[in-house]
């Protein structure tokens, strides 16, 4: 008679590439005060060029017009992001308890990145188990289609507006819809921004040859990077789910961010006598920003005929 079966670890996890927390820029904190929010300026810059009156010469021979007088083209902001939580909910036996942190890591690895993503884009954190009531909203987030102010301190944007690319909303090509989103990125951040796109847009952009793996970064030709989100639903700046075999895209300039060392529930208040189990729950904590710009467009999907 056979013996009973080995138990054996399961296969290693691998999160899919491309993903939001892959492109945000992620600085040092001199300590976890971040974690009450936090708030930065933004400064963004447009404007002309001026000439220099002692050396400027015109095709006609003719004097110069006169200089004109220099403007303010630095736009400086007050912004502020919200903090959320990842979680994850397991159980653990009381004899596997040494365990309980490697648990705790491995649990939220395999779910940590599709609830990031969803947050960056809904704005809406993940659920509590009982009553299925939204923890938070955040802030800021893509699919948004009123600005907010910091109820606290109105000088202090928590959320900007989604504006429309050219198309003004209307569905377009996905070459055109995402020259559309670039040319507004390019005239309001003159950065490498971020465009954000679902998983089930990147088909679309790899057979239209919008996009470039660079060294396990996706890019655009013209060297924006791409963010392909498990998490990112396609909605529109309303919310509004897409119209079959559409999606929203979004354009972002830099994306900025803290994340908190993992922390587990208390074991008491969590013990579940029937099963003679701890059930856990493991979060970690984070911050999301983003500079200057965010725009949106609505594209077709499918390959070019």
């Amino acid at each position: 008679m056979a013996g009973p079966r080995v138990v054996v670890p399961g296969p290693s996890f691998t999160p899919l590439p491309y993903s939001l927390w892959d492109a945000v820029q992620k600085p040092t904190a001199a300590d976890n005060h971040w974690q009450n929010g936090i708030t930065w300026v933004d400064r963004c810059g447009n404007g002309d060029t001026l000439y220099e009156e002692c050396i400027a010469v015109t095709g006609s021979g003719g004097s110069p017009t006169a200089q004109a007088s220099m403007a303010s083209n630095i736009t400086q902001t007050n912004r502020g992001a919200t903090p959320f939580a990842c979680y994850a909910e397991f159980d653990c036996s009381p004899v596997g308890l040494a365990d309980a942190q490697t648990i705790a890591d491995d649990s939220l690895a395999k779910i940590r990145n599709f609830q990031l993503e969803r947050a960056f884009w809904s704005g809406t954190a993940g659920k509590t188990k009982t009553g299925n009531v939204a923890q938070t909203t955040v802030f800021p987030h893509l699919a948004a289609n009123a600005t907010l102010t910091d109820p606290n301190d109105s000088t202090i944007t928590l959320q900007p507006v989604a504006n429309m690319s050219a198309s003004g909303g209307a569905t377009t090509d996905v070459a055109d819809g995402l020259g559309q989103l670039q040319g507004a990125l390019a005239s309001a951040y003159h950065g490498v921004g971020v465009i954000h796109i679902p998983t089930a847009a990147l088909p679309t952009f790899v057979a239209w040859d919008l996009v470039e793996d660079r060294d396990g970064g996706l890019y655009t030709h013209t060297g924006n990077r791409v963010v392909v989100g498990h998490g990112y639903p396609g909605t529109s700046p309303a919310g509004v789910a897409p119209a079959a075999g559409t999606t929203w895209i979004y354009g972002t300039g830099a994306v900025f961010g803290y994340q908190a060392s993992v922390e587990m529930g208390s074991l008491n208040e969590l013990f579940d006598r029937s099963e003679n189990t701890h059930h856990m729950v493991a979060q970690q904590v984070y911050v999301l920003g983003f500079e200057c710009a965010l725009y949106a467009t609505q594209v077709q999907l499918g390959v070019p005929t």
